[in-house]
């Protein structure tokens, strides 16, 4: 649980110590928003990280892709096999109400498919010594999403699948805001959000079921405006899947980041994800704490736009997919426009 006590500490040090963020263009968040979840996980509601208050409106066009090859055996009897690759494209639009309160949505559309880049993770793999869990004794290229639980019963998508996921929305407030103005960093977040089931359970798209969620985001810690770190940590309540048995219905989770400003306009930045089980399993896939590292690029364009391009790694080997790949486009209006 060392990942809950830095994110705790981290957010105890923000209140106290942040100073004042200069307000500049685009999003000057230290935090990124991935999921980065393997297939299973995905199913539940666990949201990215809140985006820092915007003037008047935000819209955003992002692609997640993810390749994941992952699984085992229990003595109890539960078997399951992850192969194969996912692409979640998803529009976000966000809106400021008044000087606090802003409202997002969330709207997925996923589709899971054998992929084309098995060959090239696993020569990456070899190449760096990385563990690959017999990836090259598979056949490459091919859907294998599969569960079987104690007691015979299982589930398995094993051809491409595609559509609409299941849709968020949430509504954050920040403590501590100006009526006009971008954020500067320096007020904190919380938010609160559900995710309804609009996704089929039986093609991998969603849990069947509805969640909440809420969770609570640092100011922008900055030094001299060059380095900023932030941190997130929260909570969602699961509602029950008929999937997978011995189902966990709350699961903590929390977000710690940094961002470098390289240049005016280009931000480096590295973050560290985690989050609690979502189940009661001996597989280290579904029963243990996930954990992955991302590092990543953002440019501030012009006209109120920013791109953004950032690779993730399981740092808890099988807890998160092999390699995720996203990338966004963001365009943020003005005031008065």
């Amino acid at each position: 649980m060392r990942c809950i006590g830095l994110t705790i500490v981290v957010l105890t040090l923000a209140a106290s110590v942040v100073t004042q963020a200069e307000a500049e263009q685009g999003d000057e968040s230290a935090l990124l928003q991935i999921r980065g979840q393997h297939v299973i996980s995905s199913l539940f509601g666990l949201p990215a990280v809140a985006a820092r208050p915007v003037q008047t409106r935000e819209f955003q066009l992002s692609l997640e892709h993810s390749n994941q090859f992952m699984g085992g055996t229990t003595s109890s009897g539960e078997s399951l096999l992850l192969d194969g690759e996912t692409s979640e494209l998803t529009l976000r639009h966000r809106q400021r109400f008044g000087a606090c309160v802003q409202l997002e949505a969330v709207v997925p559309f996923i589709q899971h498919s054998g992929g084309s880049f098995d060959t090239a993770i696993d020569e990456w793999h070899a190449i760096f010594g990385l563990p690959d869990a017999s990836r090259g004794d598979a056949d490459f290229d091919q859907i294998n999403y599969s569960y079987t639980n104690a007691n015979g019963e299982r589930f398995a998508v094993d051809s491409s699948q595609s559509g609409i996921g299941d849709i968020q929305i949430s509504l954050q407030r920040s403590l501590g805001c100006y009526a006009t103005a971008d954020s500067t960093g320096s007020e904190s977040i919380v938010r609160a959000g559900v995710k309804l089931p609009t996704g089929s359970s039986s093609e991998l798209r969603g849990s069947g079921a509805l969640d909440a969620f809420a969770d609570l985001q640092s100011p922008v810690l900055t030094n001299n405006g060059r380095w900023r770190a932030g941190a997130a940590i929260g909570a969602l309540y699961a509602g029950s899947s008929e999937l997978i048995p011995n189902q966990r219905s709350v699961v903590a989770y929390g977000s710690l980041g940094t961002q470098f400003v390289a240049m005016p306009r280009l931000r480096l930045l590295a973050q560290l994800d985690w989050h609690t089980p979502f189940y009661h399993s001996d597989l280290r896939e579904l029963g243990g704490i996930a954990v992955s590292l991302t590092a990543g690029l953002r440019y501030l364009g012009p006209r109120d736009q920013s791109l953004e391009f950032t690779i993730s790694e399981d740092a808890a080997i099988d807890t998160t997919p092999d390699i995720v790949a996203r990338f966004s486009w963001t365009y943020r209006a003005s005031g008065g426009r």
